[in-house]
């Protein structure tokens, strides 16, 4: 049986720094696609000798009534005793807003590969309705409410729900909620928190956050800081319910 390990990277970003939601791509309701890429890496040795590499790429496409985002991070770590991390997530999400603008509608497909956490695959779909309840030039808070279907391989059985699988899939509800801030004209805080309630074994769900501050240096460049913590309440046994990511560096955004 694999063990999950939990990652704590710190990383010197060396081209740019877009975890999912970490630093910001520069969005213009013109229906042109700006984009932010990234590559990130730390390499010890002496005492402790370990690697840990990240690539990362955000893309998003707004116009007046909807915004089409994209986004991707492959995260890699070994060390003495072998591999200790490595996944890869991608994501996008479709939003379209409804009535007077206050309410938009949303599609969501999300893929993760975590083999040290025993996870083959894990497929994503969602759909629902959202709510913009702050939206201003300094603040931005939105709501998401919606349902979707989650499939889970796995790389060796896995205990999930009382039986040995190697393969799992449910319905589940999504209850999200975002926001950007803009404390200062150089300085913007973004957070997400989404809970996944599993609407096929009662109690069981899954919960992602994610933050990050960024700091502009230049009008391309910024100086960025995120924290991503995903936790599933039942991962299967031997596994931990749990996994940080701590990633810091300079970012590069393409307009």
């Amino acid at each position: 049986m694999r063990h999950q390990l939990t990652t704590h990277a710190l990383a010197l970003i060396v081209v740019a720094t877009p975890a999912l939601t970490s630093a910001q791509v520069t969005t213009k309701p013109d229906g042109e696609f700006r984009s932010l890429w990234g590559l990130a890496s730390s390499v010890s040795g002496g005492n402790t000798r370990a690697t840990t590499v990240t690539l990362t790429g955000e893309a998003v496409r707004q116009t007046d009534q909807s915004k089409w985002g994209m986004a991707g991070r492959a995260f890699y770590s070994r060390g003495e005793e072998g591999t200790t991390a490595g996944n890869l997530a991608l994501g996008t999400q479709y939003d379209r807003d409804l009535i007077n603008n206050d309410y938009f509608g949303v599609t969501k497909i999300d893929y993760l590969r975590d083999r040290p956490s025993n996870i083959d695959s894990r497929v994503s779909a969602y759909g629902g309705l959202g709510r913009h309840l702050v939206r201003n030039d300094i603040n931005t808070w939105d709501g998401f409410l919606g349902l979707g279907y989650t499939e889970d391989r796995y790389v060796d059985p896995a205990d999930v729900g009382g039986e040995m699988r190697m393969r799992y899939g449910r319905t589940e509800a999504v209850l999200s909620e975002s926001s950007n801030h803009k404390l200062t004209p150089n300085t913007t805080v973004r957070q997400k928190f989404e809970l996944y309630p599993n609407l096929r074994t009662r109690g069981e769900y899954r919960a992602v956050i994610d933050t990050s501050l960024s700091v502009a240096m230049t009008a391309h460049m910024q100086l960025t800081t995120g924290l991503l913590y995903r936790y599933n309440s039942d991962p299967g046994a031997e596994l931990r319910r749990y996994d940080t990511l701590f990633l810091t560096g300079i970012s590069v955004r393409f307009d």
